[in-house]
């Protein structure tokens, strides 16, 4: 039977045209959506944003510190240069060194070596009487003590009070110099956070400032089995050859006496401890024995 052609072209004709429509109607849609990118910009690619800037410390107009800063340092400054005149060290016969308890709060043990042994000490009264601890000068009856400031003159100095109460002891150097003395302030206004400066010789570093605050106040602590009930707690700094020296206000005024640490398996805790200054009255009256 022979094809009719007229049938083959009719029947691809209305198909065609179908497809064809479809193409204008693309290319007329696409066309608008270009025009209409070219008019209100293009979206789809967002304006980079600026370069970050790094911050460079405080913003123009913001304080650093809530006050002077130069004043402050200033004043730290100053405070430090009254004080450290008056703190010594204090050289004993004996071993330094090892502390008795590493597994709780135990006393600041002299630094040194098998023959002698070094600690802290501050200068209380200008005819060169010297408030330290006991752990320091241990069962001598004379102790050397080596100035710290100025000519770094040593003298011998004779144990002549001990406070076994609060592990207290004082010293008179044999001498007829007057001395600069520290200011003795007082432990009862003391507040946690206030700011404070422990100053000795630690592991023989001799007039070593660390800084802190008081972490708690009236710290009930047995040490050796003896009961003190009012320790200064402070994260300042303390280690072996502090013993005996001040813990300091900002006024400068010596408002204890650093004594012990909790130290465990001799690793640094930020844990210290000082006699409150007000416990050394008795002992500074002539009245402890």
């Amino acid at each position: 039977m022979k094809r009719n052609k007229n049938f083959t072209v009719n029947s691809l004709f209305w198909p065609g045209l179908f497809v064809f429509a479809l193409l204008v109607a693309a290319l007329a849609s696409n066309f608008s959506l270009f025009k209409s990118m070219g008019e209100r910009g293009f979206d789809a690619i967002p304006t980079p944003a600026p370069p970050i800037q790094m911050s460079a410390g405080a913003a123009p107009g913001a304080a650093a510190w809530p006050g002077d800063a130069p004043g402050v340092q200033s004043g730290v400054n100053q405070v430090l240069a009254r004080v450290l005149p008056s703190v010594v060290s204090i050289t004993r016969s004996g071993p330094g060194g090892g502390r008795r308890n590493t597994g709780g709060v135990s006393y600041l043990t002299p630094s040194g070596g098998p023959s002698e042994s070094t600690g802290s000490g501050v200068i209380v009264d200008a005819r060169g009487y010297v408030l330290t601890t006991f752990q320091t000068v241990g069962r001598a009856s004379v102790a050397k003590v080596q100035m710290l400031a100025g000519t770094k003159s040593e003298y011998l100095a004779d144990v002549v009070g001990v406070d076994a109460q609060s592990d207290l002891a004082l010293l008179k150097i044999r001498s007829t110099r007057v001395f600069q003395a520290a200011v003795l302030g007082t432990s009862q206004t003391l507040n946690v956070g206030d700011i404070v400066f422990a100053v000795g010789n630690p592991f023989g570093f001799n007039g070593t400032v660390t800084m802190g605050i008081v972490s708690s106040n009236e710290r009930k602590i047995n040490i050796g089995g003896i009961r003190y009930p009012d320790l200064i707690q402070t994260d300042a700094a303390i280690n072996e050859g502090n013993d005996g020296g001040p813990l300091v206000n900002l006024n400068g005024e010596v408002i204890g006496i650093n004594m012990a640490c909790l130290m465990p398996d001799h690793r640094y805790s930020g844990i210290g401890f000082a006699a409150p200054i007000d416990s050394a009255a008795e002992l500074l009256a002539g009245r402890a024995q």
